[in-house]
């Protein structure tokens, strides 16, 4: 078990987890508003889709001038025969009509055509969800930027103070004249060092939480506890990214658009109606308005589908498998990136194993060079070279612990295991 030195850090009101800034994240990023747009697109297209089932009306009317119209080949008056009278028809006609068509099967197209809404629309869910799980490793990292500085600070804290201490010690030796005036110089130098990395971090900080905040929209400040992982997550081996149903999604989508292209083959059958009125009516013999009806039965079959049926086809299965290309690609990289990954992680667990024995050997060091230094028989210089060493190993193990977690977080990241 690797035993951890971190602090939480500063001691404020309020105390933020790594897993509440990821929530706050996917909830606070402006993409997140593209949901709401896609859903309402999709209810629009899949009424208007839904439309085609509804009675198709259609009002028109039209008013024209012939040059010439319809006559019989003879003189009816020569007959002589009563009542046959023919009158001719006017060169100037009119007509007005409401024409309805109530489709009755559509060899299916309308259905497809509302389930390609339906993938087509889920293909844009899915790239939203992949554009906000790319937040995850944004707030990982300023996160954890933040847990470093902060561990950083609370270790510069405690050098101050130990750096505050050998002051005191050397000042001591200058008034017994062990030491001369110019150690306390030396002293002082570290002093200063160590206030400027204090600034330093303090920048560091300040600079990790505004990208949280901007990335989060919470308000934090200096007073802000960020509390480290209590559980480090569990290590994951399969591939749950995000990426992965967005091909699905866009193989289901290529799939409804075939289905699509094959119920445009078959014919479709319609009952309509057409009421008129116009100037002749149906009976072209008569030279009046007239009003008139027309009721029956439609059937189209367009041929011409076929002609470039194979074409579309081949580019649908074309644009599946280059889709299927892409999916395996991305699951050969991001394994990749796992193996990478995994042993980043395996280093830091070595690292951390030698890190508290290489800390407990440079304190001996350093507390022997404070008694030698008292005693007059080492130099100021080479107590804060032995003080420098200690700090330095253990700034070492801040970085290591840091970056274990780090990795195990970037690993989830990676394995689209965040929820985990």
């Amino acid at each position: 078990m690797i035993t951890l030195i971190l602090t939480n850090g500063l001691c404020g009101f309020a105390q933020v987890t790594i897993e509440e800034c990821q929530r706050r994240a996917q909830e606070h990023y402006p993409l997140v508003r593209q949901y709401v747009q896609i859903e309402e697109a999709e209810a629009s297209r899949l009424a208007n889709a839904g439309k085609g089932y509804l009675p198709q009306v259609k009002l028109s009317g039209n008013a024209s001038y012939r040059s010439e119209v319809t006559r019989l080949p003879f003189d009816a008056s020569q007959w002589g025969i009563p009542g046959l009278d023919i009158p001719a028809l006017s060169k100037d006609q009119y007509a007005l009509s409401l024409d309805a068509l109530q489709v009755l099967w559509d060899g299916g197209e309308i259905k497809s055509g509302k389930e390609s809404v339906r993938t087509a629309a889920q293909v844009e869910r899915r790239r939203v969800a992949v554009g906000l799980y790319a937040l995850y490793q944004q707030v990982n990292t300023a996160f954890f930027g933040v847990l470093l500085a902060d561990a950083g600070l609370h270790q510069n804290k405690l050098l101050q103070e130990e750096l505050a201490r050998n002051y005191q010690r050397v000042q001591a030796c200058v008034q017994h004249g062990i030491s001369e005036e110019t150690d306390l110089h030396v002293v002082r130098v570290e002093q200063l060092k160590a206030e400027q990395h204090a600034t330093e971090l303090a920048g560091v900080r300040a600079a990790c939480i505004a990208i949280l905040a901007n990335l989060t929209g919470m308000e934090a400040d200096e007073t802000t506890d960020f509390v480290r992982p209590v559980l480090l997550p569990t290590v994951a081996t399969s591939v749950s990214r995000p990426e992965l149903s967005l091909y699905d999604a866009q193989i289901k989508n290529y799939e409804a658009e075939n289905a699509l292209v094959t119920a445009g083959l078959f014919p479709k059958f319609a009952l309509f109606a057409t009421g008129g009125y116009g100037k002749p009516g149906l009976n072209m013999l008569e030279n009046r308005f007239a009003p008139y009806y027309i009721v029956g039965m439609k059937f189209e079959w367009n041929i011409g589908r076929f002609y470039t049926l194979k074409n579309r086809r081949k580019l649908i299965r074309n644009h599946i498998g280059q889709t299927e290309i892409q999916r395996e690609l991305f699951l050969f990289n991001t394994r990749l990136d796992m193996i990478r990954k995994n042993k980043e992680i395996k280093q830091c667990a070595e690292q951390l194993k030698y890190d508290d024995e290489i800390i407990r050997l440079k304190t001996a060091i350093r507390k022997a060079s404070e008694a030698k230094m008292t005693n007059g028989v080492l130099s100021v210089t080479e107590l804060m070279r032995d003080l420098h060493a200690e700090q330095m190993a253990i700034q070492d193990k801040i970085r290591h612990e840091i970056a274990y977690m780090q990795a195990l977080y970037d690993l989830k990241f990676t394995a689209g295991h965040t929820n985990e």
